[in-house]
């Protein structure tokens, strides 16, 4: 299921352009430290720590992860990415400059892969995407390495030879919940499984669960607290946009291209330790009616996405989307319905500053929405997970540190899991596994 996508000998010299360096060391430990933290990245080296697990928001539902040390991006997107630092304190050269292995794309929508295969070209992280998303992602390449404002400026011209690299994680087309993969690369820390699930989706109110009555209220204090600075390149920019500054240059990805509601589910559990388990989604479907946005499906459709959902490992710490295109019909049911299934211990949320009813600066609202849905639905307390809520921007670029071997996250299912699905494969290839 691996492909590798090499264009053009990128360089190019588009324009004449001398060919950038590799990411500078220098450069990649400046990164780190300003993403994970100074205090957690070894100054000579640019290393991270071999006995946690460290994530830190970067936005919208992108994070940084480290994983016993190897590093890498849970989507590539930042909300409102600017020329200079600025209310989102990352710029694109910070993202390249944190020199990830590999970038996971939960879906092909721009305000989740956009800079993908910029990062991917200048530093070789493997993407791993659906197989519409990984075309889309080789179409950005293609663009962007005859793209002047990019390869005639020596400081982001792609480097000599360069080209992308992206593992189809489900065929095109599939159904959701019937391909289940382990991909290799966080192999021999880590088991990941990967499968198709299904985008948020505004369906008919459910009589069962009413929506919460809480209204997504942006702070009005933020457009002056915050004013909006240069934007590298505006993600809805039309074909006669000019920019007015030369650091500006189009790192999105291309809008309306393949694979954007095509949406992956990540669940990640350590070999080592106490067999730290986190998820990742940074959309969540209609699970009771078993429809997505780009797939009419039946109730067992849904059912069998939960059916998975509950055969995972036991899950320490959930990233899960806390914006919904169901907001207003059925507040955050279909997070909560995942949830369920889940049962995490702890619950970061993502994807509110973004969304079809989140923006900056709603965060609390959001907050409110999740608590309220709670109580309407009738979660007990004790089937609640540990609230860490993230309010932008304060809480971006502070990272959120786990111990590997902190005897919270012993479970003798885990044990299970490992010889089972998450049994070692030895291939370099992702390769299909049976949960169910």
């Amino acid at each position: 299921m691996r492909i590798s996508q090499i264009a053009l000998a990128a360089a190019l010299a588009v324009g004449g352009a001398a060919p950038a360096l590799a990411v500078d060391q220098a450069d990649m430990i400046a990164a780190r430290q300003h993403i994970f933290g100074e205090h957690l990245v070894d100054p000579e080296t640019g290393a991270l720590p071999e006995d946690k697990v460290i994530a830190s928001w970067l936005s919208a539902s992108a994070f940084a992860i480290s994983v016993q040390g190897q590093v890498f991006m849970l989507d590539s997107f930042i909300t409102r990415p600017e020329v200079e630092r600025g209310r989102t304190p990352l710029v694109i050269a910070d993202l390249v400059n944190l020199n990830p292995e590999a970038i996971l794309l939960g879906h092909g929508h721009g305000d989740h892969a956009d800079h993908a295969a910029y990062i991917s070209a200048m530093t070789d992280a493997v993407i791993y995407a659906t197989e519409e998303t990984c075309g889309t992602m080789q179409l950005d390449f293609d663009r962007m390495a005859a793209d002047p404002r990019i390869q005639d400026f020596p400081e982001r011209a792609f480097p000599e030879g360069a080209s992308i690299d992206c593992v189809n994680v489900t065929s095109e087309g599939s159904v959701p919940g019937t391909e289940i993969v382990n991909l290799p690369f966080l192999e021999p820390q880590a088991c990941v499984t990967a499968f198709r699930h299904l985008h948020s989706v505004a369906v008919d109110p459910d009589p069962d669960f009413p929506p919460t009555p809480v209204e997504i209220i942006v702070d009005e204090r933020d457009e002056y607290l915050f004013p909006e600075g240069l934007t590298v390149w505006p993600s809805r920019a039309g074909p006669d946009f000019e920019p007015e500054d030369d650091r500006q240059f189009n790192t999105t990805t291309t809008p309306g291209a393949p694979g954007g509601a095509d949406a992956l589910f990540f669940t990640f559990m350590l070999r080592d330790g106490t067999n730290f388990t986190f998820v990742w989604n940074n959309s969540a479907g209609a699970l009771k009616e078993g429809i997505g946005r780009n797939y009419e499906g039946t109730p067992e459709d849904g059912q069998r996405i939960i059916d998975i959902l509950e055969a995972l490992a036991p899950t320490d710490l959930h990233l899960g989307t806390a914006a919904s295109g169901n907001f207003d019909n059925n507040g955050l049911r279909d997070l909560i319905m995942y949830q369920q299934a889940l049962d995490p211990k702890i619950y970061v949320p993502n994807h509110h500053t973004t969304g079809s009813r989140a923006r900056e600066g709603s965060s609390l609202s959001v907050y409110a929405g999740y608590v309220d849905q709670m109580d309407l639905m009738s979660i007990p307390e004790d089937e609640r997970p540990q609230i860490h809520w993230l309010v932008d921007p304060t809480d971006y670029l502070k990272p959120m540190v786990f111990d590997i071997d902190n005897p919270a996250w012993s479970d003798p299912a885990k044990t299970e899991a490992l010889a089972n699905y998450c049994a070692p494969t030895e291939s370099d290839d992702a390769v299909e596994v049976e949960l169910l």
